[in-house]
């Protein structure tokens, strides 16, 4: 009887060393992938920079194939200070305002020319 205890003994004890790998492999690839979720979810510096100048890229490239004869407006905050900027693509002119009121005018007043 104790031959056919002692595969068995054995068979139970590779199964639980078999269980260990198993587990250390699983935690190394979870390791692994929660890495790869960091890198993919936290931006890069400069990518968003990158991001940015790409979309610039594209809307230009957009509007140089579309002819685009309407205004774009935008606007920017620097030092706290909110400006607001708008490009007319038929003189070319970027102007820039104090005030969505100001914009609003320049619109009417080009509209109207």
């Amino acid at each position: 009887m104790e031959p056919a205890v002692r595969p068995a003994l054995g068979n139970h004890l590779s199964h639980g060393k078999t269980e260990r790998m198993t587990t250390a492999r699983d935690h190394n690839l979870n390791l692994q992938r929660q890495r790869l979720e960091a890198l993919v979810n936290s931006p890069a510096q400069g990518s968003s920079e990158l991001a940015q100048t790409l979309k610039q890229l594209g809307d230009r490239a957009m509007r140089f194939f579309t002819g685009q004869t309407e205004p774009r407006i935008w606007q920017r905050t620097r030092q706290g200070q909110l400006t607001w900027y708008a490009h007319d693509p038929v003189t070319n002119r970027t102007r820039q305002f104090s005030s969505e009121q100001e914009v609003r005018l320049w619109l009417e007043k080009r509209y109207y020319e």
